[in-house]
C-alpha cells in the first residue's frame, strides 16, 4: 500500500505528460485494490496506540489521494459511504 502511494506522483506526471486522464483512472483502481486488501489483513481497532495511529494515518492518506485524484478527473468524493 505504501508503495501504491509513493508511485502517486509519478503517475500524474506521466498522465499530464501524455494528456492521459485514463492513466489516474487505473491508478485509482489497483490504490483502491491495494488498500481493500491492508483492510482486510490489518486490524486498526483494538492495536496498540503506535500501530493505531500509524495505521489510521495510512488510511487517511489513501483517503487523500483518492479525493484528489477523483477531482483531477472531475469526479466528487463522498465524505461518508
Amino acid at each position: 500500500l505504501v508503495k501504491s502511494l509513493a508511485q502517486y506522483p509519478e503517475e500524474l506526471r506521466l498522465a499530464a505528460r501524455d494528456y492521459d486522464p485514463s492513466r489516474i483512472n487505473r491508478y485509482l483502481t489497483a490504490l483502491s485494490g491495494d488498500f481493500h486488501r491492508f483492510y482486510n489483513a490489518c486490524h486498526i481497532k483494538g492495536e496498540s496506540p503506535a500501530i493505531l495511529s500509524a495505521r489510521l494515518k495510512l488510511a487517511d492518506t489513501v483517503r487523500s489521494v483518492i479525493a484528489n485524484c477523483l477531482a483531477l478527473i472531475g469526479v466528487t468524493a463522498p465524505e461518508k459511504m
